[in-house]
């Protein structure tokens, strides 16, 4: 269910969120747009900041990727590291199976440490839950890291 006329993503978006995934088909990005607004929705953020956090977070680099419920956004930083985001509606087990799925292409690439920004207990008791082991940030810019 894409929201209408109330600020946030929406079905305008499509292309903008198309891109953001690898240009992924119009379905995959209506879906994505579904999740980012139940996300926001969840966490109190009104949907024109949601909005505004997205564009801001894909016209800095960030992609998109999906499993489930749950969506990841990450950026390069170096070949070896990239910082990463997840925004999820998932169930904790459904949420952690999905955080798996999603990290494994980023290792396979040779992304060895990945970074966070803001500090989200449910994302880091997930890490920990999958055997990532987080710790303050040897990065200034950012809060938390993890060795994959």
């Amino acid at each position: 269910m894409i929201s209408q006329g109330l600020g946030g993503l929406d079905a305008g978006d499509v292309n903008f969120v198309r891109q953001a995934l690898g240009n992924a088909s119009r379905q995959e990005a209506l879906r994505t747009i579904d999740i980012l607004n139940a996300y926001f929705d969840s966490a109190n953020i009104p949907p024109d900041q949601g909005e505004k956090l997205i564009q801001a977070a894909v016209n800095g680099g960030s992609k998109f990727d999906q499993d489930g419920n749950t969506v990841m956004a990450f950026k390069p930083l170096s070949p070896n590291a990239a910082q990463i985001y997840f925004f999820s509606v998932d169930r904790p087990k459904a949420f952690a199976q999905s955080m798996v799925k999603l990290i494994a292409p980023l290792k396979q690439s040779g992304v060895q440490v990945v970074y966070m920004n803001k500090v989200d207990p449910t994302i880091v008791k997930t890490m920990q839950a999958i055997g990532l082991q987080t710790q303050q940030s040897d990065r200034p810019d950012y809060k938390i890291m993890a060795a994959l």
